[in-house]
C-alpha cells in the first residue's frame, strides 16, 4: 500500500529519482505539479511520481505488489520505470503493453544567443511569431493543439505562430519546475521545414534566459532530437517508456 507524500516530505524521495530520464518528475519533487506516493514516507524503498500522463517509478517492490499496483491504479499512465523495474514490467505485461523509446537530452546547455537570434530573423516573415497570452493559451487548449501549462498567466511562458487566423505552431512550457520549464513544441505537418519550429524554440529559449529560467528538453522522436541539437542542447541517451494497450 502506497501513501501520498506531502510536500514537506518530498526531499526524502529524491535519491530514488536521480537519473536524467526522471527529470520531468522533478516538477513533483519540487512541489509544483503532480503527486508522489511511497511505500514508507520516513524511509522509502519504492515510490512513484505522477505528473500529467506520466508515472515515474523507482525503487524495490515485489513482483506481485507491482502487478497489483499497476493493474489497479496506473494503467492509464505512460510508465517510465527504473532499469531494475522495466524487465519485471515487460515480463508481467508482455501481452498488453507497448514498449516505446524516448530520448534524454542533457541539462544545463550553453546557448549561443547570437545564433538563436539569427534563427528568429531567418524565419519567413509571412509566419509571424507572437508571445502566448491568456487568450491565446485558452485557444491552444480548446483546440487541443498541444499540452501547455495550465495556469498560464501565473506559470506559463511560450510563443506561437498564427497564420490566416489559425494556430500553426507553438513552443511553450508544459511541465514546469521551481527554477524552469520543460519545452513542448509542435508545428503542423504542412508548415514544417520552413524554420518556424526553430524560430519558435529560439524565442522561447531567449525569453527563459532573460527570466533566468532553466530550459529542459526531452524528445519523443529523432526530429525533436535534431532540433534540440541545432539549438544548442546535447543528446544524452535513449530510454524506454510503456503504454498499455
Amino acid at each position: 500500500m502506497l501513501e501520498k507524500v506531502e510536500n514537506k516530505n518530498l526531499e526524502k524521495l529524491k535519491n530514488l529519482f536521480i537519473d536524467i530520464r526522471f527529470y520531468m518528475g522533478h516538477s513533483v519533487l519540487d512541489g509544483t505539479m503532480g503527486e508522489a506516493y511511497a511505500d514508507n514516507i520516513s524511509n522509502p524503498n519504492f515510490a512513484i511520481l505522477i505528473v500529467r500522463k506520466y508515472c515515474f517509478m523507482s525503487g524495490n517492490i515485489g513482483k506481485e505488489n507491482l502487478h497489483k499496483l499497476i493493474d489497479n491504479k496506473l494503467k492509464q499512465y505512460i510508465i517510465i520505470p527504473s532499469d531494475s523495474l522495466k524487465n519485471i514490467i515487460e515480463e508481467i505485461f508482455k501481452d498488453n503493453i507497448n514498449k516505446l523509446e524516448r530520448y534524454s537530452i542533457k541539462k544545463n546547455p550553453l546557448f549561443d544567443k547570437q545564433k538563436l537570434q539569427e534563427y528568429i530573423e531567418k524565419a519567413p516573415k509571412e509566419y509571424p511569431i507572437q508571445e502566448i497570452d491568456k487568450n491565446t493559451a485558452e485557444k491552444i487548449k480548446e483546440e487541443k493543439f498541444i499540452n501547455i501549462t495550465d495556469n498560464y498567466k501565473k506559470s506559463g511562458v511560450g510563443y506561437c505562430c498564427i497564420y490566416n487566423n489559425k494556430i500553426i505552431g507553438v513552443a511553450s512550457s508544459n511541465i514546469f519546475y521551481k527554477d524552469g520549464i520543460e519545452v513542448n513544441i509542435k508545428v503542423k505537418d504542412e508548415y514544417r521545414r520552413r524554420g518556424i519550429a526553430t524560430a519558435l524554440a529560439s524565442k522561447l529559449i531567449l525569453k527563459c534566459l532573460e527570466e533566468n529560467k532553466k530550459i529542459s528538453w526531452d524528445a519523443a522522436n529523432l526530429w525533436s532530437v535534431g532540433l534540440a541539437k541545432k539549438l544548442g542542447f546535447e543528446y544524452d541517451s535513449t530510454y524506454n517508456i510503456y503504454k498499455f494497450i
